[in-house]
């Protein structure tokens, strides 16, 4: 089965229960003023501190022989961790031991396993640009466990596949086979292809974009911005209707103060691998789902929020990666009759990278478009040619407000 070329761990509550830091360690009579000197091994899964049985960490029961799979499938190991510790972090890691199958499953030390050691306290997303550049390989071919959800910025930036250990439970083997597969399904979606290659490219829709937002789709990027409002997660939004389109131009005047927005064609590139993409069409209100208040949230709570409807759509039975649709509250001066909803599309990052491009319009190929294809795929009529899933809670909202046109 295919296997990612690089498999990043985080070190508290993942490869190890509890915290491991100089602010409670070696503080102990008689302590070594190196702090990862205080470190000690109580016995295969346990650690302690020289000077304080207090304080503690022990390794997931399952951590040995996850490492143990990743190397035997030809994968290397990344730490990456936020912990400002890295002396001891290395230290512990070196004290937990693991079987390595690239030397006749000898014992071996966990830090003698790891390719990439980034132990640094800062964004997640640096790491894995640095791995990026060392090995070569896209981002695609990348998976990160961790234990706090606001590192899904990995997957949100630049497309790495994210899994969450939830609940203090760490990095079990369950767990890992579970991110293990969430990064097939998104590898089974990558195209390589330019924006001109493919024959069956397709315009689906358009959306206002300032330019920084033109300019990292076009790297393969996206963006965790605190100060615009992103109501179903960081993510591409995009609008069947270019009045709409022209509707959010200045939206970002108004959240960013940025006035340089432009109205895009968005494209897919290949429409037959568009239309085998998991897609959901969610309910403005309920069935669970909370929006994201970004603006007021920190970024463990936006990532919390993010996580858990993806775990929520799971249980409608689509899967990550997967685009989502919605129905928009009516706005004041929207393009369309009061109180009447209007469509809307969410691409997440890993989706976006695969298969979608932006087309920035002058003013006179915005006005050729108005009267000559405004409305390229009126998203409510795609139901069954693109295949979007619609659970009953979805369908119940449509009854409710007396929407019938969709198919």
């Amino acid at each position: 089965m295919a296997f990612p070329r690089v498999v990043g761990l985080d070190t508290d509550w993942t490869i190890w229960q509890n915290y491991l830091g100089m602010e409670y360690w070696g503080k102990g009579s008689g302590a070594a003023a190196a702090s990862e000197d205080n470190i000690e091994r109580v016995d295969r899964l346990v650690l302690k501190d020289k000077t304080n049985k207090d304080m503690w960490i022990k390794e997931f029961a399952d951590i040995a022989n996850i490492f143990n799979d990743i190397l035997k499938n030809g994968a290397k190991i990344a730490i990456v961790s936020r912990n400002p510790n890295k002396e001891m972090c290395d230290r512990a890691l070196s004290l937990f031991n693991a079987n390595n199958p690239n030397d006749g499953d000898k014992e071996s030390s966990m830090i003698s396993l790891v390719t990439y050691d980034e132990i640094k306290d800062e964004s997640k997303v640096e790491p894995w640009r640095r791995i990026h550049g060392w090995s070569g390989e896209d981002y695609s071919e990348f998976l990160m466990f961790d234990d706090e959800a606001a590192h899904n910025s990995v997957r949100i930036e630049v497309g790495v596949t994210f899994q969450l250990a939830r609940d203090q439970k760490g990095l079990y083997w369950d767990l890992y086979q579970e991110g293990l597969n969430a990064w097939r399904r998104a590898k089974t979606i990558i195209m390589h292809n330019t924006p001109t290659a493919p024959k069956n490219r397709k315009l689906i829709g358009y959306s206002g974009l300032p330019q920084f937002w033109i300019d990292l789709i076009g790297k393969g990027e996206g963006i965790v911005e605190p100060k615009t409002p992103y109501r179903w997660g960081f993510a591409f939004y995009i609008a069947d209707y270019i009045e709409l389109a022209k509707y959010f131009c200045g939206w970002n005047g108004i959240w960013l103060n940025d006035t340089g927005d432009k109205v895009c064609e968005v494209w897919v590139r290949d429409y037959e691998a568009w239309q085998s993409i998991n897609k959901i069409w969610i309910p403005e209100n309920g069935g669970g789902l909370i929006q994201m208040n970004n603006i007021h949230w920190s970024y463990e709570e936006t990532g919390r929020n993010q996580e858990d409807r993806d775990k929520i759509i799971e249980g409608w039975g689509v899967y990550t990666p997967y685009v989502l649709f919605s129905r928009h509250h009516w706005m004041n001066g929207m393009p369309v009759p009061e109180p009447q909803r209007w469509s809307e599309m969410v691409v997440y990052t890993q989706v976006q990278r695969a298969l979608f491009d932006v087309v920035p319009l002058t003013d006179d190929q915005v006005k050729a478009n108005t009267a000559s294809n405004p409305r390229p795929y009126p998203f409510n009529h795609q139901i069954k040619e693109w295949n979007i899933t619609v659970p009953d809670v979805t369908s119940q909202e449509f009854a409710a407000r007396g929407e019938t046109d969709y198919f």
